[in-house]
């Protein structure tokens, strides 16, 4: 047992060495992320109050969603730039999500961000690119470059169509696997009036799945239950039409009646099966579909 126990710290000692190789979890639980879910809920809502939530104007009554999570870049970001290229050149794109895990550990962020400066916009459209925090993106102290970048992580956007129908998008912090009280009595607020201006879609987004048949991310893996029943039951309650996550890196979809909780396969460069997806948003109920692209492994 003693043997184990050294062998495993020692594995965590020369991880933490070398910034390029910090790829555990656990690592990044025990560094923490500075800022609990109350603190980060309200630094997000501080950013709301000062300048607003995105209002995006679609071109057409129906419109494509690109949806990727799990980048996790590092010094790789071959289909990261993939994902940027495809849906800047999709003229039915108005807005493009990431849930989550943009990032792999510390320092990587400059990696990240630099192909959304690289690339160029397509000159024929508007498109607007929209994240949610994940689990690495706030280990190792990271909750201010985060909001350096993305400036906030408990908001909503809503997609306006030239005929003046309205889709509305709710991104939640998950990122350590709970909501808070501040967080759900929010979304409890958001969810009440959004059924009071009839939106014709609600999605929410978050990074952490609510329920998962495995345990493949271990300790960071599913919300508690209670949270999980609790976010369920609003979520149905307030008819909201589709529930997208990631963090779990493989492809989920669970049927609840009227509400589709999908998890999103991982965009990693070193994911054996990479892939995002393309949701489509009209009058008739929203369509998806995944592309694949081929691993860089």
């Amino acid at each position: 047992m003693k043997k184990t126990i050294i062998a495993t710290l020692s594995a965590m000692v020369l991880c933490a060495c070398n910034p390029d190789t910090w790829n555990l979890d656990v690592i990044g639980m025990v560094s923490g992320s500075c800022a609990g879910i109350d603190q980060r809920v309200e630094d997000s809502f501080d950013y709301n109050a000062k300048h607003g939530l995105p209002l995006i104007k679609a071109t057409s009554e129906s419109y494509n969603v690109y949806v990727a999570t799990d980048t996790h870049v590092d010094r790789s970001r071959v289909n990261w730039e993939r994902f940027i290229n495809d849906y800047r050149a999709d003229l039915n794109c108005p807005l493009a999500i990431h849930l989550g895990d943009l990032i792999n550990a510390q320092n990587h962020w400059d990696y990240m961000k630099r192909p959304l400066d690289s690339i160029a916009p397509n000159p024929l459209k508007k498109d607007t690119l929209l994240a949610v925090a994940g689990n690495h993106d706030i280990y190792f102290k990271q909750w201010s470059q985060y909001l350096r970048l993305w400036k906030t992580s408990t908001y909503y956007a809503i997609v306006e169509t030239p005929s003046g129908k309205q889709d509305l998008y709710i991104f939640l912090d998950t990122t350590e696997g709970i909501l808070g009280k501040k967080q759900t009595d929010w979304l409890k607020k958001i969810l009440s009036w959004a059924n009071d201006q009839k939106f014709r879609h609600i999605t929410v987004c978050t990074h952490t799945h609510l329920f998962k048949r495995d345990s493949s991310q271990g300790h960071t893996s599913n919300m508690p239950l209670e949270e999980t029943y609790a976010l369920l039951h609003t979520l149905k309650e307030h008819k909201v039409d589709m529930f997208w996550c990631g963090h779990d890196h493989s492809r989920e979809i669970t049927n609840l009646g009227s509400l589709t909780a999908i998890i999103v396969d991982a965009l990693f460069d070193r994911e054996p099966h990479p892939a995002y997806m393309v949701a489509t948003v009209g009058d008739e109920p929203i369509r998806y579909k995944f592309v694949e692209v081929p691993p860089q492994i």
